[in-house]
């Protein structure tokens, strides 16, 4: 027989020769495990006892952590591959020896390919399947394995049947092999565990591959990752060169997380060691038409908190060098700071990092050039990635790509194909035997736009839990406790954060939020008065102060916030989430400075508007890329709501500078207000586009003392905005739209002010004469995105049918108001309209109603049919409907009775004081009904109340089947009932019965019998 897998082959795969005592192991473990040795499993896993003999086997078998210096990082991947895979063989024979067989393995005639091919694998390197991944946990593995060894027992069970040993066993044999082969997988997992952990004592990146320990403690910095890769440490001191890079990524752990002089004197801003909290991640991998943008693929992805030991797995794991790793996140969740603390950690006697900031590289380069380019930047000096990756011997090169969102961005162009050409350098450089592993960071609104490819790691920040924000203002009070006693404030506390969590679970808005604080504890003081708007403004207003460097001088600070709101419009109007740094000084231009450009006198040009006003706020974040070697800008707010609280702040500013305009005396009488800034802010876009603006406006008029005289002046604008007139701003053209669109937009952007001035108005107060008109040319004129969310925000109620009433933030009718139709056109005629004029919407409808017959083409049969045959209703609602449609539709009443079998007895007697009761149909669905068990006395009350005084010729059959049911079920007519079973005995035309029903007339003349009508 060949030889078979040991548990020392596990051992030897990861670097020990043969010599005389591994083989002898080797010998009885594989002698032992086959059944030649007549010992028992307990003896021969005694030679693995951890306690006893295994300690000092292990010394002189598992190669010591000296002994493994100078082996390739990726070689030793491989090897712990292999090892592993071993395991999961040995694992399943150990398991076979353990129970009870009528035969011997050896008996099998297996060898180590035999073995391997057992457990669907073609040799120790084909087990990717079964081999534990960074971003699958230990748990889900060992599933992976238990349905491996359970094919793995079937496929024995077939083996056996096919050898000279199967019809050696008796009946009982047979059946106990079956048996126990069939259950094997919960021994062969348990022998698995044992020999793994033993095996991940001495070789840590197996146990990180494991993933056992899930959600670990939060740590700052990630300085587990270093202690982990440190003492794992295989590679050889770094040269000069991987020391000097090494020693200046390693300089960012000793510098602040943000410029000390953008905060009060005297304030300790925490280095990055300290502040870095480790984030919480969920991390996937991907197959073919996945959406890691969209955040409902991530709904069932599991939260985690140990990002080291992940890390740690991936980067010493197969997938490594073959996949890039994909980091997602929001603006602001630290996917720079991971990456510039990735590189600092990472030990370079084992990696040669590079971290890439693809903002400051040429975008036209390929990626070999744009990571030399990295390189030079951070070396100062120019210097080839191929050439120091050759000096690095056995560190494995790590690629940290930075920023790929802000090559979008900047650019404006499409890079879809960027994680392909990764995976493309990836493996051209494995191929030529110097594997490389990459990193890449983006935005995850964007991973909308890439192609990635199946297999790969996605990565997703996810915002702060408390324990996150805890870990932090623990560091953050730390650090500031001197100045908080020098000048009598207390410390940041969780409550007090958590309050405001929207903004907290991003760590530079945290900060944000501590530096506001800071300042006479003022989080801390208006925690109970403070609303949304009203916190923005307080943090704009004190970053806005400190920037200009006069608190006092309140005229300079609202100038700042006035800049900073033409930006919120910028981003606003074009319909993104950020705005090229051109379009930012244009805009400046024409709103601020009249159209006339900033003067440019001598030989330097002077700053852009972007710069002086956005480049020096760090919750404003810009974006850049090089091409043909010009820096391109853009600029995005950190967080969304900042950009749309300074909208809806300046539109507030505007309508309140017209009105203290207007408020003011006039020398000339009937002089129109001049609205021109107010038209040029509300003409591009609606603002129901945003409903947090919607909101933030809302708060400001609940705070207004002019609420009514504002509500006065915008019903004026209105109906001034009916009319031709000139304006000034008419250069001012962030995007381009027709004439009719930006008169649609401003008269409905005065429509929403007036609701959130007056919450609950008649269109007709605001001066709009016929709402279907106007609300039409809307439509007309606006996208279908912006047409959406204005009807999910704007609840209209009809009360006239051109007038209705108009709420914000009301919940949208379930049906239409029955006042809302009179007057309206015939069906066939919205029909005709919808057709002409190819409305979508109305077309929905009318697809639907083109299925009604010509004679009921009436909206109100529609409705009564719906209502009756296509609700899934109560039935005490569906008696309801019977009762509202039974004298409009009574056929169609009648129709839908007879399929009804949970119309109860009391429905139908109301049913009966309806025109319904003329009709012999009803008699016939009452007739159905009796006799079968259900409301007998009941439903004969109903009949009786009908007062028939004979036998009607529509419903004699049922009657006299309804009759005949009840005589045969022992029932008899009390005397007072004027149509008992003799009256219908006499009066049925037995005739047309023996024609239509000749079973009737057999029970008939069977009862006629009894009850004595042949005497």
């Amino acid at each position: 027989m060949g030889k078979t897998y040991g548990y020392a082959d596990a051992v030897k795969l990861l670097g020990k020769k043969d010599n005389a005592l591994v083989s002898a192991l080797d010998k009885l473990a594989g002698t032992a495990l086959l059944g030649g040795v007549p010992f028992a499993v307990s003896d021969l896993l005694g030679w693995f006892d951890v306690k006893t003999e295994f300690v000092r086997l292990s010394n002189q078998l598992l190669l010591k952590l000296g002994e493994r210096r100078g082996l390739a990082r990726y070689s030793y991947s491989e090897r712990l591959h292999a090892a592993h895979t071993v395991i999961v063989v040995v694992g399943l024979f150990e398991a076979l020896k353990a129970v009870d067989l009528p035969f011997k393995l050896k008996d099998l005639d297996l060898d180590k390919a035999g073995q391997i091919a057992l457990v669907g694998l073609t040799g120790i390197f084909d087990g990717a399947g079964l081999l534990p991944s960074p971003s699958r946990s230990y748990l889900t593995n060992l599933g992976v394995l238990r349905e491996q060894y359970a094919q793995a027992g079937q496929a024995l069970l077939t083996l056996l049947k096919d050898k000279a040993v199967w019809p050696l066993l008796d009946e009982a044999g047979q059946r106990n092999t079956t048996s126990v082969l069939s259950r094997i997988q919960g021994p062969a997992v348990r022998h698995y565990e044992e020999l793994v952990r033993k095996l991940a004592v001495q070789y840590p990146e197996l146990g990180y591959w494991l993933q056992a320990h899930h959600n670990a403690h939060v740590s700052a910095g990630l300085a587990r990752l270093e202690e982990s890769l440190e003492r794992t440490r295989i590679g050889a001191e770094p040269d000069d060169r991987r020391r000097e890079l090494a020693r200046r990524y390693r300089a960012v752990l000793d510098r602040p997380v943000i410029d000390p002089g953008q905060v009060q004197q005297g304030l300790e801003i925490p280095l990055t060691r300290d502040a870095y909290v480790d984030p919480d991640f969920q991390v996937r991998s991907t197959e073919p038409g996945c959406t890691p943008s969209q955040l409902r693929w991530w709904d069932e992805v599991v939260r985690r908190s140990d990002l080291h030991q992940y890390l740690v797995g991936y980067l010493t794991s197969p997938q490594a060098v073959t996949h890039p790793l994909v980091v997602l996140g929001d603006p602001g969740s630290g996917k720079s700071l991971l990456t510039k603390v990735m590189a600092a950690r990472l030990p370079a006697s084992d990696f040669l990092t590079v971290r890439v900031e693809l903002r400051s590289v040429a975008t036209e380069a390929d990626l070999r050039r744009q990571i030399d380019l990295g390189l030079s930047a951070v070396l100062q000096e120019d210097v080839s990635f191929a050439a120091l990756a050759r000096d690095a011997g056995d560190a494995l090169p790590v690629v940290l790509l930075d920023g790929f969102d802000e090559l979008l961005q900047a650019t404006g162009v499409t890079q879809s194909d960027f994680l392909e050409n990764v995976q493309t350098f990836q493996r051209r450089r494995a191929e030529a035997g110097r594997p490389v592993a990459i990193v890449v960071t983006s935005r995850i609104s964007v991973a909308g736009g890439m192609r990635i490819p199946a297999g790969t790691d996605v990565l997703r920040l996810v915002p702060f839990s408390t324990g996150n924000m805890t870990a932090w203002l623990n560091v953050w009070n730390a650090s500031n406790a001197g100045y908080f006693a020098e000048h009598g404030l207390e410390p940041l506390p969780i409550d007090d954060v958590l309050a405001h969590r929207v903004l907290a679970e991003q760590p530079l808005l945290l900060l944000m939020l501590a530096l506001y604080d800071a300042a006479g504890n003022e989080l801390q003081r208006q925690k109970d008065s403070l609303g949304r708007g009203d916190l923005y403004q307080e943090l704009l207003s004190s970053f806005a102060s400190r920037e200009v460097g006069r608190e006092s001088d309140l005229d300079l600070v609202e100038r700042e916030l006035e800049r900073l709101s033409v930006v919120a419009f910028a981003v606003f109007h074009r319909g993104g989430q950020w705005v090229a740094e051109s379009d930012i000084d244009e805009d400046m231009t024409m709103l601020l400075r009249g159209g006339n450009p900033v003067p440019w006198q001598g030989p330097r040009k002077p700053l852009s508007e972007s710069d002086r006003v956005v480049g020096r706020f760090f919750f404003v974040q810009c974006a850049k890329a090089i091409r043909d070697e010009k820096e391109l800008r853009t600029y995005e707010f950190l967080h969304a709501t900042f950009g749309e609280y300074l909208v809806a702040r300046l539109t507030w500013c505007a309508l309140m500078d017209l009105h203290d305009s207007e408020s003011r005396p006039r020398r000339i009488t009937g002089s129109r207000p001049d609205d021109s800034f107010l038209y040029a802010l509300l003409s591009f876009a609606p603002l129901s586009s945003s409903v947090p603006v919607i909101e933030f406006l809302v708060e400001k008029a609940n705070k207004s003392e002019e609420r009514g005289e504002l509500a006065g002046l915008v019903r004026r604008l209105f109906a001034l905005s009916q009319l031709p007139r000139a304006r000034s701003f008419d250069a001012y053209q962030p995007v381009r739209r027709p004439v009719p669109a930006r008169h649609a937009i401003y008269s409905l952007n005065l429509v929403l002010l007036s609701v959130v001035l007056t919450p609950l108005c008649s269109s007709r107060d605001i001066g709009v004469d016929d709402w279907p008109k106007l609300s039409t040319f809307w439509k007309s004129q606006l996208s279908d995105v912006e047409w959406s969310t204005l009807i999910e925000l704007l609840y209209v109620r009809w009360v006239e049918p051109s007038v209705a009433v108009l709420a914000i933030g009301s919940s949208v009718p379930a049906t239409v108001e029955a006042d809302g139709l009179a007057g309206r056109t015939s069906l066939r005629e919205a029909a005709m309209d919808a057709r002409f004029t190819g409305d979508r919407a109305v077309n929905e409808f009318r697809h639907a109603f083109e299925a009604l017959p010509d004679s009921r083409y009436d909206v109100h049969y529609a409705r009564a049919l719906i209502q009756l045959a296509a609700s899934p209703v109560e039935p005490w609602e569906r008696a309801a409907h019977y009762r509202q449609w039974a004298g409009i539709y009574p056929d169609l009443v009648l129709q839908c009775l007879r399929r009804d079998i949970t119309v109860s007895a009391e429905t139908l007697g109301e049913l009966a004081k309806t025109g319904l009761a003329e009709s012999s149909a009803f008699a016939v669905q009452l007739c159905d009904r009796i006799g079968r068990g259900g409301e007998d006395e009941e439903l004969l009350a109903v009949f009786d109340g009908l007062g028939l005084p004979r036998v009607d010729r529509g419903s004699e059959m049922a009657m006299l089947d309804a009759w005949l049911r009840l005589h045969e079920q022992g029932y008899r007519h009390p005397s007072h009932r004027r149509v008992d079973l003799r009256t219908v005995l006499y009066s049925v035309d037995f005739e047309t019965v023996q024609r239509l029903r000749p079973d009737l007339v057999y029970r008939a003349g069977t009862v006629a019998y009894e009850i004595g009508l042949f005497d």
